[in-house]
């Protein structure tokens, strides 16, 4: 597919200045940055195809780093305008043509959606961009015509065969492995300093158990007896949780409340709320994920192929 378009702006020789980074390629104000046939991409198109993306490089990356990747940034901006410009060329040595009445209906529904049905808006953007309507209907016929080849050779081609979606899944089926997972509740009571607190707390946590084990409401329970948190915790693998709790976790049943569980300091006893065994997510809740993975692939594939076999019809020069 088409590269990401970032950013390069008439700023960036001085980024690169103050980084002690390699010289930036695009160090001029204005001039050739590539032709295709006799399409000239300049210095200026580039930086203002990636101008929109300038902050986010910028708050992201600093020093060297932001300097190297504005480079890229630049690389793959002019790469992608030479792409654009390979597939408009393309079209029109093929011949491709589009009736009158699909580009009227496009630039009404840009006139519609873009301007408000205001053809002054739409005059004052063009005047601000020294285009005329003329012009802007040949671009607007250009840029439809390219959508609808690239569509063509590229999109529609796309498909995902089943048995292709059956073989990633098995080929990477480590992928798809999710560990044991656990939502519990518990009620803690500490055992006290003295013999006689370990005596009483011991006696409070089996006689708890016991009133949970007849029925008794685990939450309201909690709220009484319980000295630590009274909320579900969220997903947990077992990991995450203190070893002491790991085998009640694992032998008890969701819905189900633990055995006493006692630590050197305190009695535990659990409610699992849910449950999730470890295992391989199933194939059909990861087919939709696995064809989107492999159909943007075969895109791609497709996109490259068809670039270096237009390519091979076109001159192309980078300066």
């Amino acid at each position: 597919m088409k590269k990401l378009i970032l950013l390069l702006t008439v700023a960036a020789p001085m980024l690169f200045a103050q980084t002690n980074a390699p010289a930036p390629l695009l160090t001029a104000i204005d001039g050739y940055a590539a032709r295709v046939d006799s399409t000239v991409i300049t210095y200026g198109e580039v930086r203002e195809s990636v101008t929109p993306f300038i902050q986010q490089l910028m708050r992201n990356y600093k020093g060297r780093e932001l300097a190297e990747r504005m480079q890229a940034a630049y690389l793959d901006a002019r790469e992608s305008l030479i792409e654009e410009a390979l597939l408009k060329a393309e079209t029109k040595t093929r011949g491709l043509s589009l009736p009158d009445k699909a580009v009227d209906d496009e630039m009404n529904r840009l006139i519609r959606d873009r301007f408000n049905n205001d053809r002054a808006m739409l005059t004052r953007a063009l005047t601000a961009r020294r285009m005329t309507y003329e012009e802007w209907k040949k671009e607007v016929r250009e840029q439809i015509t390219l959508r609808i080849f690239y569509s063509q050779e590229v999109s529609r081609r796309a498909n995902v065969p089943a048995e292709a979606a059956i073989a990633e899944y098995e080929r990477n089926k480590k992928d798809y492995f999710i560990p044991f997972k656990v939502k519990y509740s518990f009620i803690l009571i500490n055992k006290g300093k003295t013999e006689e607190d370990l005596a009483a707390k011991r006696k409070l946590a089996e006689d708890t158990l016991q009133k949970l084990r007849n029925g008794a409401d685990f939450s309201i329970t909690a709220k009484v007896v319980s000295e630590g948190d009274q909320d579900v915790s969220p997903w947990r693998e077992l990991g995450d949780v203190r070893e002491a709790l790991r085998p009640a976790l694992l032998k008890t049943s969701a819905g189900q409340i633990s055995d006493l569980i006692e630590t050197p300091e305190e009695f535990y006893i659990l409610r699992i709320e849910e449950r999730r065994e470890q295992g391989c997510i199933p194939f059909e809740e990861a087919k939709k994920s696995i064809e989107a993975k492999l159909l943007e692939a075969e895109k791609d594939r497709l996109h490259k192929a068809l670039i270096k076999t237009i390519t091979a019809n076109h001159f192309v020069e980078r300066y």
